[in-house]
This record gives structure tokens, C-alpha cells and sequence, in this order.
């Protein structure tokens, strides 16, 4: 009834904990490895996962590598795991409950993310919820290439109904950002400068203004009113980064323009270096 997919690129670390965690909710668990250089696909074979091999490519989180793991998937419900995530037993129970109901074609979780040694629950981030959880049909079906934009491995779903939200009492737990140093390299280094990528190839152009409001309005969103303040130093901290990071998207942006749309080739060979699985920044 129930498939979990997950992608992976040298995650040996995390892998068993992140199948362990799912066994109680999947019939079937597919981990689609990017011929990793460690042992993840042995390790998740031995853990009881059918393992199927994707092309590395450089798209390690969205679009076709997400595509071909659902492809593989034989059931017909599927949640997106990443291999630093972890499935809550509250949250398996609900997913199984659902889907022998079977009434929704998209469900909508949260997940709850480890920032710098603790889970900030009152972050503008943690009330974001994904469709994590779907009708494998549905998320075929509604494929586009639109999809395989960086980061857009579930905005296929967006539009898919019916559909439901749960509540914050469900969730995944994502072991994002145990440092601050991972997240300066990730988020602040290769996420702003793919991202900028990104939108320079949609044709989305330079913007003073955005540069300034973007992280001004997210601050005053997210530490403000939603309360993020009441995490402490550690809810500080994650603010000013996030928002430092919409500022680096945009000044990255500007950078491609200056260059004629080319990246410097000194960063050329190292995106590899930020494999990893999570959607959070």
C-alpha cells in the first residue's frame, strides 16, 4: 500500500537510521542511489531496501531523480524521505490510517529541523508544510518539466486535491543543520549560487529592491510574527542566516549579470561537495 523513496548521494552516515525509522509505515522502501562513493546502497540493501542506481548529474534533491524513484515505486501511496530525515511512530500511524481511508491524493506535512544542536519550532519554516505524502498516479500524472527546477521535486503537488494539511502534531524529523559552519557552506555558499543559477535560466533578472526587502520581510515574518524569538539565540542565529541567504541569492543574480550569465570557473567543480538530500535552508 505504501512506498517510501529515497534519494541518496554518499549518505552512509544516515541511511540505516533514516530505513529503520520508515519500517513501520512502508511495505516497500526504494532508495535510489547516485553511485555514491561510500557504502550507502550496501548499507541500505542490508537494511532491507531495494536499491536502484540513477546517473549522477549534479540534481541531487528534485526533479528526474525524484521522477525515476517514484517510477520504481510499485505501491500505490509514496512519501519523499531524505536520508537525514527520520519518520515520527505518531506520524507512520497517521500516514497508514490515511491511506487505508484512502479519501486524499496529497497530504501535507511538516517538518521539524535540527538547527545548531536544537528543533526551533516557532521559525517561519516549521509552519511550512510540503506534499510529502501522495498517490503515486497523481504525482505522475501532474509532472511537468517545470518539476525539475532546483528544488522543485514536490511542486507537482501543489495543485493536486483533494489534499490535507496535518497538524503540527505530525511531523518529520530532519537533522539538517548540526553546525553553523554546514550550514554557511550549504545554504549561504551552494544554495544562493544555484539558486541564482536557477532563476538567471528562467529569466528572472536583478533587483535592488528584492535584494533588500526579501530578507527584510522574511526577518520581520519569521522571527517577529511567528514568534521565532521565543527560540532563543538559536532562533536569532537561524534568522539573520536565512536571511543573509535571500540577500547572497540576489547578489549572485547580480554576479551572473555582470558575467554575461557565466559562472567564475573556479566553483565550477564543487557542487558535488554539497551533496545532501534536505530541502530546508
Amino acid at each position: 500500500m505504501i512506498s517510501v523513496v529515497i534519494n541518496t548521494l554518499n549518505e552512509e552516515a544516515n541511511i540505516a537510521a533514516c530505513i529503520a525509522s520508515a519500517q513501520a509505515l512502508a511495505d516497500e522502501i526504494v532508495v535510489c542511489d547516485q553511485h555514491s562513493d561510500d557504502d550507502t546502497a550496501s548499507i541500505a540493501a542490508r537494511a532491507g531496501a531495494r536499491v536502484v542506481l540513477y546517473p549522477r548529474t549534479g540534481e541531487f534533491w528534485g526533479g528526474r531523480p525524484r521522477r525515476f524513484a517514484v517510477e520504481q515505486a510499485t505501491h500505490e501511496y509514496v512519501l519523499f524521505l531524505d536520508a537525514d530525515e527520520r519518520v515520527t511512530p505518531a506520524l507512520s500511524q497517521k500516514l497508514r490510517a490515511l491511506a487505508h481511508q484512502g479519501t486524499y491524493s496529497a497530504v501535507w506535512i511538516r517538518k521539524k529541523n535540527l538547527y545548531f544542536g536544537g528543533y526551533p519550532v516557532h521559525n517561519a519554516q516549521f509552519f511550512q508544510p510540503l506534499p510529502l505524502f501522495f498517490r503515486r498516479e497523481a504525482y505522475l500524472r501532474s509532472y511537468s518539466h517545470r518539476n525539475e527546477r532546483f528544488h522543485g521535486d514536490v511542486s507537482t503537488l501543489e495543485g493536486v486535491k483533494p489534499a490535507v494539511t496535518l497538524s503540527r502534531r505530525y511531523y518529520i524529523i530532519h537533522l539538517a543543520y548540526p553546525t553553523i559552519e554546514k550550514y554557511v557552506i550549504k545554504t549561504l555558499g551552494f544554495y544562493a549560487t544555484r539558486e541564482a543559477e536557477q532563476l538567471f535560466e528562467e529569466g528572472q533578472r536583478f533587483s535592488h529592491v528584492r535584494m533588500i526587502t526579501d530578507p527584510l520581510r522574511y526577518f520581520g515574518s519569521s522571527y517577529l510574527l511567528h514568534g521565532g524569538f521565543r527560540d532563543g539565540t538559536r532562533g536569532l542565529v537561524l534568522n539573520v542566516l536565512y536571511s543573509v541567504y535571500l540577500f547572497l541569492r540576489w547578489a549572485n543574480l547580480w554576479l551572473l549579470e555582470c558575467q554575461g550569465g557565466r559562472r567564475a570557473a573556479v566553483g565550477d567543480g564543487k557542487r558535488s561537495s554539497a551533496s545532501g538530500s534536505d530541502r530546508s535552508r
